[in-house]
């Protein structure tokens, strides 16, 4: 909404995270900090299997292609690595935009 944003992750339709991203924050920014939600809430619970739907092009083909030079992108890498070295399956499923 013109110069703000926000990030958000729902599993389940029940349990959230959200919250607000600095003023005139790229698109691209917010949805990999989306991203980095969900992985939050993955930690969180009690589950294993888990896919991430995504519509950000973007955002999935920097974390396919390791983008580590971008802060955020080597925090969600180094997340996943986490969760799935603790016995978590993780998937990233992009969705087109409809």
């Amino acid at each position: 909404m013109e110069d703000r944003a926000a990030a958000a992750a729902v599993h389940k339709s029940v349990i959230s995270k959200s919250t607000r991203l600095p003023n005139k924050v790229s698109v691209f920014r917010a949805e990999l900090h989306a991203i980095s939600l969900a992985l939050a809430l993955i930690h969180c619970s009690n589950e294993k299997n888990f896919i991430i739907f995504s519509d950000s092009m973007s955002s999935l083909k920097a974390l396919s292609g390791f983008q580590v030079d971008l802060d955020l992108v080597y925090s969600i890498m180094k997340d996943y690595t986490r969760l799935a070295s603790n016995g978590k399956t993780i998937m990233l499923d992009p969705k087109s935009r409809q």
